[in-house]
Parts: C-alpha cells; structure tokens; sequence
C-alpha cells in the first residue's frame, strides 16, 4: 500500500506541474489582447487604491531555499507591479509591466517545483497573473473602444487588481512560511 501512496502522490504532483506549465503563459485564451492591442492615449493612467503591502525587502536568492529560488523574482515582480498601480500607471507601462512578469514566469523551471511550494506559492502567484492579465485584457479592449474612458475600465481594472492583490498576499505568506 506505501509503493501505490507515492506513486498516486508522484502522479498528482506531475498533473499539477503540468497544470501549472499550461496556465497564464500570455492569455492567448483570453483573446491574445496583451500582445496585440491599440495603441492608449498616453495621458491616460489608473491609480489603484492604496493597499496594504507587505513591509519586507526582495528576498535574497543566495540564502533562499529551492522555492524562494524557483518562484521569487516571479512573486517579486508581480509585487513590484502591485506597488506600481498604487501611484498609477499609463496603458503602455502597464502592458510593459505585464509582459515582463509573462518572462519571468516562463523562466521557471517547473519540472524541478516541489509540491508545496506550488500549492502555497505557486498556485495562488499564477491566479494573481492571470488577473493582471484579465486586467490588461479589459484595458486594452477599452483603448480599441471608442467612447470607453479611464472611467469607464477603472472599477473592472480595480476588482481585478483587488484580487490579484489578495492571491499575491497569499502567495508572499506561502514564501514566508517554506522560507528557510
């Protein structure tokens, strides 16, 4: 009974990294529009509501432990962005922003993810993407829109932001609790 245990347990981690490699790799079911849009008005910015964010620094990679080292700068980047919105940002920084997090969420190596790490980090970080994707997505639909204004895109841009916010949170927590 232990050999058939790991062996189902061994199967789950393989599905959920290969849920995992398919998920958020640029919203191409979301209508491919973070790489193909309009070009926005540069005046046009949306603040985010002020949040709280966690109070800690980057975390250093050379006393992380394999997590930290695997799914940090993807976590790391998103938080950055996070910190972005609070000051506002134009369509274009935005998009820019989200195309630099797609990179480095596609530099993780994820056939080497351990499943706690992917249950407590990387799982609720990648549903923070794909909200920011969602997010651009209704950007740049807007931008392509004539009459839709900043206005107009700001309360589906900041529940979609709220909720990222709330996944990268728990995301963060999951690092704090594997880190070393």
């Amino acid at each position: 009974m232990h050999a058939a245990a790991r062996s189902l347990l061994v199967g789950c981690a393989l599905l959920a990294v290969l849920m995992l490699a398919g998920c958020g790799s640029g919203g191409s079911d979301q209508g491919g529009t973070v790489t193909a849009t309009a070009a926005a008005d540069p005046g046009a910015t949306v603040a985010k509501e002020p949040q709280a964010t966690p109070d800690k620094k980057s975390r250093p990679h050379s006393a992380a432990g394999p997590c930290q080292t695997q799914l940090g700068s993807f976590v790391a980047s998103m938080d950055s962005l996070r910190r972005r919105l609070a000051v506002g940002v134009t369509f274009d920084q935005y998009l820019a922003e989200v195309r630099g997090i797609r990179s480095t969420y596609r530099k993780i190596p994820i056939d080497e993810v351990e499943i706690g790490c992917l249950d407590s980090v990387g799982t609720p970080a990648e549903k923070a993407f794909n909200r920011y994707i969602q997010a651009a997505n209704d950007w740049g639909d807007c931008v392509s829109e004539a009459g839709c204004s900043s206005e107009t895109v700001e309360p589906v841009l900041q529940r979609h932001w709220r909720i990222a916010s709330h996944f990268l949170s728990e995301a963060d927590a999951g690092l704090d609790a594997i880190a070393p």
